[in-house]
């Protein structure tokens, strides 16, 4: 088919406008896409890193239980009372039953302190300890039990018997630490320890705080709360921490986000979506600081970031605690931005086809006039007044034209008159 000048403007000018249009739009679709993947890994790794805050706010709270429950056993004498019989004599009754009837009252009233506290802050376990690190009264359990070799212990002797002026005070102590599963069993928690074996060892943060009764340390108060398989239940005074994690987030997005705690092999031991207990993370894990890698979970891929969990010793790594979004969240954002991307061109090529044809048409009604001129002229029909004003160069050729068709009508009235 043959195109008129008309229909060839119009083509020229739609490519003119439709080209870079569409380049542009796969341009910003291009950076968007990256602009979108780098924010959700920016986004991702701040979370983790919050996540990290709100673990060692976690530790902070369980410091202060510890500390306010080392106040009270230290105000009312209760290790001492509690742990040594006081050999009094009486000038009636048995001296050594006696004592052993005050040391079991004194015991008595320091179990009831501690479960008392336990129930009311929402801690695990709760233990006061000798200054070996025997337990002499637990929360919750039975069978003997000692912390001895636990890192937070030894930390916190060591600070007492430096003998240095903020010795007290440094020796309150707060971090994570791994207990054996006798340890845990001993407190009671082997149940929720083995509900879901992802460990061989059981992830707890742990607080310890001296007891201080005048110038001697008595003993000490370790208060602790088991991370492994933790209930999600809201209605505990201390909620999990992976629950809190998800709650302080991921408010809005709680269909598409997860909290979670990993242990050192990378299972997860305890998260907001008790579905991924147990999952072994493929990807590694940065020791330094929280870096974002994709990670299959549930069927589905998730966006994730971690922060290492370290020993009281700041060294060595016992865990990671991070969060993950899914990333079909990170493609609707995508997928809704490329909608309107599209839309936009779409409508942009539109408009421009259409004043693409009226811009053409306007361009070519002077020239079809000066057509239609042209072809009066050469029939013979001088008559008619040739009038294209455009102020260009077609206008110039309507003016050209109407002198000719002037001079041409002259010239054959001047035959005429001859004859």
């Amino acid at each position: 088919m043959k195109l008129n000048i008309r229909n060839k403007l119009a083509i020229f000018a739609a490519l003119l406008i439709s080209a870079p249009l569409a380049l542009s739009a796969l341009a910003f679709v291009v950076i968007v896409s990256g602009t979108i993947d780098a924010n959700a890994r920016r986004d991702v790794e701040k979370d983790a890193r919050l996540a990290e805050r709100i673990f060692r706010s976690r530790q902070q709270t369980l410091r202060e239980i510890a500390q306010s429950t080392a106040q009270t056993v230290a105000s009312e004498n209760l290790i001492d009372s509690a742990a040594t019989p006081t050999g009094a004599s009486s000038a009636s009754g048995n001296p050594t039953q006696v004592a052993q009837q005050s040391q079991a009252g004194w015991q008595q009233k320091l179990i009831q302190l501690v479960k008392q506290r336990v129930e009311s802050s929402g801690v695990d376990f709760i233990a006061v300890l000798n200054t070996r690190g025997q337990v002499l009264v637990r929360s919750a359990g039975s069978g003997e039990a000692s912390f001895g070799d636990n890192p937070l212990f030894i930390k916190s002797k060591n600070a007492v018997e430096s003998n240095q002026p903020d010795a007290l005070l440094r020796a309150q102590l707060a971090g994570a630490v791994n207990e054996t599963p006798d340890l845990l069993k001993s407190f009671g928690l082997a149940e929720q320890f083995n509900r879901q074996v992802t460990s061989p060892v059981g992830l707890t943060l742990e607080a310890i705080a001296p007891v201080v009764f005048g110038n001697r340390v008595l003993g000490y108060v370790l208060t602790g709360q088991l991370i492994n398989n933790a209930p999600q239940d809201e209605n505990r005074p201390l909620t999990a921490l992976t629950r809190e994690v998800k709650q302080t987030l991921y408010r809005d997005l709680q269909d598409v986000a997860v909290a979670f705690i990993l242990a050192k092999d990378r299972k997860v031991i305890s998260s907001s979506d008790p579905r991924v207990l147990g999952t072994a993370l493929q990807s590694e894990l940065a020791a330094d600081k929280p870096t974002a890698v994709s990670n299959t979970l549930l069927g589905s891929s998730y966006k994730t970031a971690f922060a290492p969990v370290k020993a009281p010793d700041d060294v060595t790594i016992i865990g990671y605690v991070g969060v993950g979004v899914r990333e079909s969240y990170f493609s609707q954002v995508l997928n809704t931005t490329l909608i309107i991307i599209l839309i936009v061109t779409g409508i942009s090529l539109v408009v421009g086809g259409v004043v693409a044809f009226v811009l053409a048409q306007r361009l070519t009604q002077p020239i079809l006039k000066l057509t239609e001129a042209a072809n009066r002229i050469s029939l013979g029909e001088l008559d008619e007044p040739i009038a294209v004003n455009t102020g260009d160069e077609i206008g110039e050729l309507g003016e050209s034209l109407e002198r000719m068709r002037i001079s041409l009508k002259q010239a054959i009235e001047r035959l005429r008159s001859r004859r």
